[in-house]
């Protein structure tokens, strides 16, 4: 029942629904359960796990329409947490004591492993991440100080602080001294909150830059085969889209595209060259009746028509574009009986700056290719287990890309001067050593914005996985006191502050004509004007600290600190009496 409770708080706290307060709420039915677990904290823990499955599948449905069989495995690996955290946070106590201040440590600990360091982190649904619209973000202004973990310590500092009030032992005195403790973590809290605020103050001499994005209403994921008349259709939108933008009062300094939209095989010079030469061709034959029938086409076209074109485009607009395609080392064209195939040492997910009508020759691979979407931790070492595992749970897919080797930034030429921007591809936005590395350089400011082009179409239909992952993008703003624009194909779009607000942007659409926004289209644009970022946080330069110490903690605490006597001064558990023995200072 206690791991049921978390499940529906950590529910509620996320969209669809959105109550942040319930965040506060989602550790407490765990922490009763390792202070009180009643048989061994191992069985309790696994019961618990079980029954936070149901709230661990609601929040990643989506992800049956990607691979039915990952979801299982996910689910369980997520909920496994709750079982280490019971056990080991139960043992801290009975070689500690002192559980108010170990069993918030062990939770951030054990959440910044999951995060961070297993299986190369995954870190969605942190005990902060809705506080991020509490107060138009107040309580999340920590970050910028020592990172989301900082604040997810104050959230679980909180959550122990209501375990004591409602009073396991059901004594007045601790209660009121956990009432007391709580305001003491929210004063702090509060106090910290309005420090970081002097890190967000107004540039007297702010630089803007004027960025179109466009959001083309493609519902298309890394599944699907995107077909060639697909292609070109999408490019003519595309196009359009970009010469309305363009068109504008007020020109934009900048026009974005989504992850992975050039309608192309490749952008990289070298490798756009070496398919130039090769003279090969696209057949725009129709692969099924529903393949856009209408497309008014020859029936083959080269291959980099589609390309040339939009380099055309962008030089007779005159505006820099940044887009999204695919970069190769040591492309080749290989001709047999089997038809073409594009062979490389490695393939790159990238962004590019268009400008002068070519492809800038520094473009950005991204570094951190998302665990199971794009590689599979550990396994992707051998392909033949690999391909067994996908053609098991992911039919279809293919894991070909490699991670890039360096945090490059894309240089925009404005009227105001040539701007580094950082680029964070897709899912690089909810990390935050990622996008420390792109900002910040050994701790000084390298650019004062980000761009994150994304491919939401991942998440199918399931909107609210869309709207939370614009959530986890917003806590890199604070943490980084620097603004980011979001383009994404279905949606979030938009531009969020230093602060991590959304201040401007459109809902999201799908190709199935609902239409989740205002404007009832589906697909369309906006122009915002964004202030870049100058100074720097502390967070740039001490990183991840806080997540560390408490991984540290929580490992040393359970494993390396000699067991407490038994007896009244040893905070272990009496299971016959259902109680914690120990004095007022152990407790």
């Amino acid at each position: 029942m206690l791991g049921l409770i978390s499940a529906i708080f950590l529910v509620v706290s996320y969209p669809p629904i959105g109550w942040w307060g319930c965040s506060f709420l989602v550790p407490v039915p765990i922490f009763i359960l390792a202070l009180r677990p009643v048989i061994s904290p191992a069985r309790a823990g696994l019961y618990a796990s079980i029954a936070m499955m149901p709230g661990w599948w609601w929040v990643h449905q989506w992800i049956a329409t990607v691979s039915a069989a990952g979801l299982i495995p996910l689910v369980i690996y997520l909920s496994l947490y709750t079982l280490l955290f019971v056990w080991l946070g139960n043992r801290v106590i009975r070689r500690w004591g002192h559980p108010s201040l170990v069993l918030p440590v062990v939770w951030i600990g054990l959440e910044f492993a999951r995060s961070t360091v297993v299986l190369t982190g995954y870190p969605w649904y942190l005990s902060a991440h809705p506080l991020i619209d509490a107060f138009d973000g107040f309580l999340a202004l920590p970050a910028s100080i020592a990172g989301v973990h900082l604040v997810s310590l104050f959230v679980v500092g909180c959550s122990m602080g209501i375990v004591g009030i409602i009073g396991l032992r059901r004594n007045r005195q601790h209660a009121i001294r956990s009432l007391a403790g709580t305001i003491g973590v929210l004063v702090v809290w509060i106090l910290v909150a309005f420090i970081a605020g002097f890190q967000f103050k107004d540039s007297p001499d702010p630089t803007m830059i004027r960025a179109a994005v466009i959001q083309p209403d493609v519902a298309q994921d890394n599944r699907q085969n995107w077909t060639v008349r697909q292609r070109v259709r999408d490019w003519l939108m595309l196009r359009d889209l970009s010469y309305q933008a363009a068109r504008d009062e007020r020109p934009p300094d900048v026009i974005v595209w989504p992850e992975g939209f050039v309608p192309g095989w490749t952008l990289d010079p070298q490798s756009l060259e070496t398919e130039r030469n090769a003279s090969v061709g696209w057949n725009l034959t129709l692969k099924n009746p529903d393949d856009v029938p209408d497309l008014d086409m020859p029936s083959m076209i080269g291959a980099s028509m589609v390309v040339d074109e939009l380099l055309l485009f962008q030089e007779a607009i005159g505006i820099p574009m940044i887009v999204g395609s695919v970069a190769y080392d040591n492309l080749q064209i290989i001709r047999d009986e089997k038809g073409i195939e594009y062979k490389n040492a490695a393939m790159y997910n990238s962004a590019f700056v268009l400008r002068d009508g070519a492809p800038d020759p520094i473009w950005y691979d991204k570094l951190h290719l998302t665990p199971f979407g794009e590689v599979m931790p550990y396994i992707s070492s051998w392909s033949w287990l690999e391909n067994k595992l996908l053609g098991f749970g992911a039919e279809g897919m293919a894991f070909v890309l490699s991670p890039g080797e360096s945090p490059r930034l894309l240089r925009v030429p404005t009227a105001t001067g040539e701007h580094p921007i950082a680029t964070p591809i897709c899912f690089e936005a909810t990390l935050s050593g990622v996008c420390r590395a792109l900002v910040y350089e050994h701790g000084e400011r390298r650019t004062g914005l980000m761009v994150n082009i994304t491919n939401d179409g991942w998440f199918n239909t399931w909107n609210a996985g869309r709207k939370t992952h614009q959530l986890m993008a917003r806590w890199r703003c604070v943490e980084l006191a620097t603004p980011m624009i979001r383009c994404a194909n279905t949606g979030v779009s938009g531009v969020i502050d230093r602060r991590g607000q959304v201040r401007q942007g459109i809902e999201f659409f799908d190709a199935q004509g609902r239409s989740i926004g205002d404007s009832g289209i589906g697909e369309g644009f906006f122009l915002a004007d964004v202030e870049l970022a100058q100074g720097v946080t502390a967070y740039a330069r001490i990183g991840d600290t806080i997540g560390w110490l408490s991984l540290a903690i929580a490992i040393v605490g359970g494993f390396l600190i000699k067991k407490r006597r038994t007896g009244t001064q040893s905070g272990t558990t009496d299971q016959q009496s259902g109680t914690i023995n120990g004095s007022t200072q152990a407790e």
